[in-house]
């Protein structure tokens, strides 16, 4: 048997303490939605391995059985780890990961002090730094995560844009291991990771997402708590949402490498868009087809006011539907290069933003 250090108690009791404060955690699951289930969770998260409190056991822990979350991510600085500290990450994430209970996630958080962005990696058997010279640049980071297969998120874009070379701006040669960017950070919503002017000015006041998918970036809708703070899950109500067959590691990285997830201010919110009957993520032909829109929430007390559809970063429809459960039909031409999502608002001011569906 594992004893857990003293240490492991406090961050609990306090975390637990600052939990029941938070009295905005509703944690009534998210209804399934358009044949699949809705896991909520978070990707990108830290410990006391690098600038973090805690340890993975006790971050695992704390998402598991106090924030009730389906799954959780630990993806500590690159730079502030090392070859031991990755071994005992895999541990606590092999530890703690249970089918149907609860999915852990080991990898870590690649974060240029030469202002190319922060990125988080899972799914490689080993780790990359920054400041190693065969990874310093955006490009060569690309390379060694395609090189792996592994799945990386773009995180809280523009936060580290000093030089102007962010991500490369999203120039650089798309991978498609790059599966999500982040449209919410710790407690800051899509007010500042979405609704923004990008990197590029003249382009109609298109944000850092929709510039990344008019480059040809294949990249869904993620957001995460980045906590540093031991209160992994309940400093905020905020998730990346995932539709998946079950609760299993297996089924959320096909999720994740198939765009099947959306980002979320209401953790109770579930969304499902479809194309020709292709969930969110999904690349289709062009064709004449039937678009469909379901949202739904778990609580009783919330109502939609605002559907959007998006063809490449522009608004061509919108509804008021004034209601808690949604279902909407549309039908649409579709043509090559051409990418669609789609944005809900609730009464209370949430809002959730799909991955695309692409034209290709």
């Amino acid at each position: 048997m594992k004893i857990k250090p003293l240490c492991f108690y406090a961050v609990i009791l306090t975390s637990f303490l600052t939990f029941c404060n938070n009295s905005h955690i509703d944690n009534t699951p998210a209804p399934p939605i358009g044949g699949y289930n809705v896991y909520m969770g978070h990707i990108h998260n830290h410990t006391a391995f690098s600038d973090g409190k805690g340890t993975p056991y006790e971050a695992f822990a704390y998402a598991r059985d106090i924030a009730k979350m389906d799954f959780l991510g630990i993806t500590d600085h690159a730079e502030k780890i090392n070859n031991e500290k990755w071994a005992i990450l895999a541990s606590a994430a092999d530890e703690y990961n249970q089918d149907n209970r609860f999915v852990t996630f080991r990898g870590f958080e690649w974060s240029s002090s030469s202002n190319y962005g922060h990125i988080a990696v899972i799914e490689t058997a080993d780790y990359c730094r920054s400041d190693d010279t065969a990874t310093d640049s955006f490009e060569k980071l690309c390379s060694w995560i395609k090189s792996r297969n592994g799945i990386a998120f773009f995180n809280h874009p523009g936060r580290e844009d000093y030089n102007n070379r962010e991500f490369n701006h999203f120039t650089t040669t798309p991978v498609d291991n790059f599966a999500g960017m982040e449209l919410w950070n710790k407690k800051k919503g899509f007010d500042e990771f979405y609704y923004n002017d990008g990197y590029t000015t003249g382009d109609g006041n298109m944000g850092y997402y929709d510039e990344a998918l008019q480059r040809g970036w294949h990249i869904g809708a993620s957001g995460s708590g980045d906590d540093h703070s031991a209160t992994w899950g309940t400093k905020q109500p905020f998730r990346l949402a995932v539709l998946a067959r079950s609760k299993t590691r297996k089924d959320i990285i096909t999720a994740f490498r198939e765009r099947r997830f959306y980002s979320t201010l209401d953790l109770n919110l579930s969304l499902s868009f479809k194309i020709n009957k292709k969930e969110m993520g999904s690349r289709i032909s062009p064709g004449a087809y039937m678009a469909e829109i379901r949202a739904d929430d778990g609580s009783e007390d919330d109502t939609f006011i605002s559907v959007v559809l998006i063809k490449n970063g522009i608004i061509i429809n919108s509804w008021s539907p004034g209601q808690k459960n949604i279902d909407i039909t549309q039908n649409i031409t579709a043509s090559t290069n051409e990418y669609y999502y789609i944005r809900v608002k609730q009464s209370d001011g949430d809002e959730a933003i799909s991955s695309p569906i692409w034209i290709e």
